[in-house]
């Protein structure tokens, strides 16, 4: 069984909405309240409170709090389970030598959703082409969203777990579901071998001198985004207008952020469908766009410059494309391999003599003093990638980084509680 990841837009009632609002701000406050516990636990007696500790502590919770029973017991473990994970993240990065950033309290505004860790206390049903029903809750109090939207996957289906979250005003469902290997398969029309550079300029450029525009979302709605700011930046914190603006520079960036999900879906698909075997390069968007700043006693040079690139850099989303590809390629039995950039080079390498080109950002062209290839740079990288795959072996398998396992201790409490393949090395020696 394979999971799948499917979100839903809801549409409740009033009555539904000032309901989940409620149930939202009870999370929030459980939440605080256990990180509240945690921090006066150390500060007075130097103790430690794990979660189970607190998770036992619940029963007693919605004794003395009647209004907490209608949430589920899962629910609200998982709420606490959610602070734990910050926890473990805190120490992790202390040991690691990183910046570390202490667990927060939250406010109700700023609090993102609730989770439920297993099917009990909610229910999916799908209705008609383009609709459905979320169940949430038990009995006589239970509530029935409407919600918009259709998976593609049938029947044969196991919902996981379900994220109920707020965001601009707007309620989403987050639904993961145990998926068929059948269910999830993809149909292929044709079986092409395709090099692809991602760049800023073009957002793909293949091997056969074909591209893919950049529509460049950002740099198309900056205009008014700045407007926005600008108008914000005038009215004073706090008051009406200052939050009725800051909900339209909310929306804006979901409008961009939407778009911009929807190309890299739409690409993706496109590439999957027609592929057998797609290569290009591994990417680190997050080295990419490091901010060329510097030090106080090292400042950096054309920061403004490489602020701009940045934002195209992260704009163009490398990482999401190479993210889709990566789970589309083993549902359609493509094979996507990742050559490693630093060893193989492919914006300096002639794919003609193979010998390294040094080449400037400016320099679009690739133009070989050795064996007089001149053709655009972006082909090029896209062309020494599809070279390098010929020389790897291996077929239907999608080369995507391995995930992190989930280790999920076992249970200690009192009350009941209800899981690829690695880019190949090869030689890059000329």
């Amino acid at each position: 069984m394979e999971r799948r990841k499917v979100t839903f837009k809801l549409y409740p009632t009033k009555q539904e909405a000032e309901r989940l609002t409620c149930w939202l701000s009870l999370h929030c406050e459980l939440y605080n309240a256990a990180l509240q516990e945690r921090i006066e636990a150390y500060r007075k007696n130097g103790t430690t409170i794990s979660y189970y500790d607190q998770q036992n502590a619940l029963p007693q919770i919605k004794a003395d709090r009647p209004e907490f029973i209608e949430l589920g017991s899962h629910a609200l473990q998982q709420t606490l389970r959610r602070l734990d994970l910050a926890f473990q993240a805190f120490f992790r990065r202390v040991k690691a030598g990183e910046k570390p950033g202490f667990p927060r309290f939250k406010s109700c505004k700023r609090f993102s959703g609730f989770s439920y860790p297993d099917p009990a206390g909610w229910k999916l049903h799908q209705e008609g082409k383009r609709g459905g029903m979320l169940r949430l809750g038990s009995g006589k109090q239970a509530m029935r969203i409407r919600l918009r939207g259709k998976h593609r996957f049938g029947d044969d289906v196991r919902p996981n777990d379900l994220t109920v979250m707020r965001k601009q005003g707007e309620w989403l469902a987050s639904i993961t579901l145990r998926v068929s290997t059948t269910s999830c398969a993809r149909v292929r029309t044709d079986h092409q071998h395709r090099g692809i550079d991602f760049g800023v300029t073009d957002w793909a450029t293949f091997d056969n001198g074909e591209a893919i525009a950049n529509p460049r979302w950002t740099q198309t709605e900056l205009p008014r985004l700045a407007d926005l700011q600008r108008q914000r930046a005038r009215k004073r914190k706090g008051s009406l207008r200052f939050k009725r603006l800051t909900r339209k520079i909310g929306r804006l960036y979901d409008l961009i952020a939407n778009q911009r999900r929807e190309f890299v879906h739409q690409e993706t698909t496109k590439l999957i469908k027609t592929s057998a075997v797609i290569a290009t390069e591994q990417l680190a968007p997050k080295n990419m766009s490091r901010s060329a700043r510097g030090t106080t006693a090292n400042p950096g040079k054309k920061v403004r410059q490489k602020s701009g690139l940045n934002r195209e850099i992260l704009s163009a989303a490398f990482g999401m494309a190479h993210q889709m590809l990566s789970y589309k390629a083993v549902e359609a039995g493509t094979r996507v391999h990742l050559a490693n950039t630093r060893k193989l080079k492919p914006s300096q390498r002639c794919a003609q003599c193979w010998r390294i080109v040094p080449k400037t950002l400016t320099q679009r062209i690739h133009d070989c003093p050795h064996c007089g290839l001149v053709m655009p740079r972006d082909r090029n990288s896209a062309m020494v990638v599809l070279m390098i795959d010929a020389f790897t072996p291996g077929t239907g398998v999608a080369a995507r980084q391995k995930p992190l396992t989930r280790q999920r201790a076992k249970s200690k409490s009192l009350t009941r509680e209800t899981h690829s393949t690695t880019p190949y090395e090869v030689d890059y020696g000329v």
